[in-house]
């Protein structure tokens, strides 16, 4: 059996739309079956493409299928789960509780800040796991500070796992493959080069592999705003990262309005700045608080709660 068949665009397309999946509790007896849906010439086509794609990936590379007891519980209970998906490193990090940490390419230097402090305070958590795209901005310093903070990491990509994308991360794609702690992992198994499409898949994927999603800073039209939006449908907890100094967080003000959770209780100014925001955030109120600077922003002095 060709376990890769699931990933083959044309058969995972039909496969979602006829929802034939769900009538099976085994690979086995799906792979049976399937071919009575196509034409013989078109079936033998696509096994021949997944059989070479088999043959000749990276031995480094491995397969999930829904199916596989391995496959992780949180993403299979969303509504349209990857049926198999490629990964390279630590399979069994999926089974740690994960949490997200996105948000734009074009992140401020107060969202970065923020960023690295969050993972800090989220690193007493030993057994925390740190999910994301492995996008410039936001991703890559959620990755960094988690590298950083001995912070385990899943990298789930909108392309093939042959694909460094982007460039500008080569070095982290290095770090994370040099370490067998960490893992990489997407549904794209054959040939697949990065589109408007395939990211939004790939954004539902790691909100639907994670129990909490920090939304760290967004635009309205960010990709950013589709990995909210499929939080909010898989019913996870989504907190948002808001700050005056923000270059564009219009995505984030609008899902806090929509109800979202702050995060990051308060914010302190200098005494030339004057002004007192005040934010909530309720998950970890017990902890303590720990001040620090953003002294390249501009002078604030952060007091985050978490």
């Amino acid at each position: 059996m060709v376990l890769s068949i699931l990933g083959h665009p044309r058969i995972s397309s039909f496969l979602r739309k006829t929802r034939l999946w769900c009538k099976f509790t085994n690979f086995e007896d799906l792979y049976q079956v399937l071919p009575n849906y196509f034409e013989e010439d078109f079936w033998n086509q696509c096994l021949k493409e997944c059989f070479q794609w088999e043959t000749d990936k990276n031995p480094l590379w491995k397969l999930v299928s829904f199916y596989d007891s391995t496959y992780p519980k949180n993403l299979k209970e969303i509504y349209d789960p990857p049926l198999v998906f490629a990964y390279m490193g630590n399979l069994g990090l999926l089974q740690s509780p994960l949490v997200a940490i996105v948000g734009t390419r074009k992140s401020s230097p107060v969202s970065l800040t923020a960023t690295k402090e969050l993972v800090r305070l989220l690193s007493t958590n030993k057994s925390l796991v740190v999910v994301s795209g492995m996008a410039l901005g936001i991703d890559r310093q959620a990755f960094l500070s988690a590298l950083e903070f001995g912070i385990p990491v899943v990298g789930v990509l909108g392309t093939t796992l042959g694909m460094e994308y982007p460039p500008g991360n080569r070095d982290l794609y290095k770090r994370i493959k040099e370490d067998p702690n960490q893992l990489l992992l997407t549904e794209f198994l054959l040939k697949t080069e990065p589109a408007k499409w395939t990211f939004p898949k790939r954004n539902r994927v790691i909100s639907g592999l994670a129990d909490k999603v920090y939304i760290m800073e967004s635009g309205r039209k960010s990709g950013t705003i589709s990995t909210a939006y499929s939080a909010m449908e898989q019913n996870r907890e989504i907190y948002v990262f808001d700050h005056p100094k923000q270059f564009d967080n219009e995505g984030g003000k609008l899902l806090i309005r929509q109800g979202a959770q702050r995060l990051f209780c308060e914010i302190e100014t200098t005494k030339e700045e004057g002004n007192v925001l005040e934010m909530s955030y309720d998950e970890w109120r017990k902890n303590r608080t720990i001040p620090f600077e953003l002294g390249r922003d501009g002078g604030w002095d952060l007091k985050i709660t978490l």
